[in-house]
């Protein structure tokens, strides 16, 4: 590689342009090309690194064999997965229970739960495994809820979840979030989702029941106004397919649109609607999937176009700033 000196007469005779003080050389076109892709590379982990649900409901129904989830949260939904099957983080093994993983979700926690659910591992030996260090060795950001058909229920809230975070359990349920505007919101999904079951109403209107009640104590914090932007509810009966379940609706709305998912789901299960609803238009969507792989690529095309073009015309940024305390 040649180097120039400062002093050299080689250097001096450089457009200005290139020998500020913070200025780099334009590297090769190679170069350019590999951290062209580096960066599409970064950006698309980024797109499919899954977040999770901030509260959820976790519960079975012994007499009639069913089992569900119901969940919420302040994410797009389509980060979570295809919103006609159970999401991401939900787990149901029909006629044996159901469970959930949140939090900073570990991708590989669902299926391993399912699998040692299905060969009859109790929920308590499930959790312990889940927070081993060969499994997880970040387990303290994540928070886990197991319930069986047998009446067992284990459920873990790691010490490093974002406040407000808690767990509660009850008769065939547990109930649990993070990033929550207040613990009421969890107390309050486990009352009215007993109360409900209580009153002789289904597994499916009882989650419902606890949903909104949790939403009405202003579920996700980070949706001030609406409490979520997406509800998610999911029934299995003993001989469904657990990824077809007998009992799916899932309702999310648009950013900004001042909608309530939670509500609108509870009004949407009540006229006997399922499925995947967008409340913002009050239409029956289609597999969102696509809708969320549109959103994403959009996204990596307007970030990486920006990104490429920048550096394709040689442009590179002037000296950072330094913060101050009084900027």
């Amino acid at each position: 590689m040649v180097r120039f000196s400062r002093n050299s007469q080689a250097f001096r005779s450089l457009p200005k342009r290139l020998i500020g003080s913070n200025q780099r050389f334009p590297r090769p076109r190679s170069r350019r090309l590999a951290s062209l892709a580096v960066g599409v590379v970064l950006i698309l982990g980024w797109v499919a690194s899954p977040a999770s649900a901030t509260w959820s409901i976790v519960a079975v129904d012994s007499e009639t064999g069913e089992v569900g989830v119901a969940i919420a949260s302040c994410v797009p939904a389509e980060i979570l997965g295809s919103l006609n099957q159970p999401l991401v983080p939900v787990v149901l093994v029909p006629n044996v229970g159901a469970a959930v993983s949140q939090a900073q979700l570990n991708i590989d926690a669902p299926p391993r739960i399912r699998e040692l659910m299905a060969t009859g591992e109790s929920p308590e030996d499930i959790v312990s495994e889940l927070l081993t260090a060969e499994f997880d060795s970040i387990s303290e950001l994540r928070q886990h809820a197991l319930v069986s058909l047998n009446g067992e229920v284990a459920a873990v809230t790691g010490s490093e979840n974002e406040p407000v975070a808690l767990d509660r359990q009850g008769p065939e349920v547990s109930v649990q979030g993070n990033l929550l505007a207040s613990e009421a919101v969890v107390t309050q999904s486990l009352e009215a989702f007993t109360e409900a079951k209580g009153d002789g109403k289904s597994l499916s209107a009882s989650l419902v029941a606890g949903l909104e009640a949790g939403s009405l104590e202003g579920g996700d914090s980070r949706c001030s106004e609406t409490s979520a932007l997406f509800a998610h509810l999911v029934v299995a009966a003993p001989t469904d397919d657990p990824q077809t379940p007998s009992t799916l609706l899932t309702v999310f709305v648009n950013p900004g649109d001042r909608l309530n998912p939670v509500i609108e789901l509870g009004d949407q299960f009540r006229q006997g609607n399922r499925g995947v609803i967008d409340a913002s238009s009050g239409t029956q969507s289609a597999d969102t999937l696509v809708r969320g792989v549109a959103l994403a690529l959009s996204v990596i095309g307007i970030g990486v176009g920006v990104w490429a073009f920048r550096r394709g015309m040689g442009h590179t940024p002037g000296p950072r700033r330094s913060r101050t305390s009084g900027e």
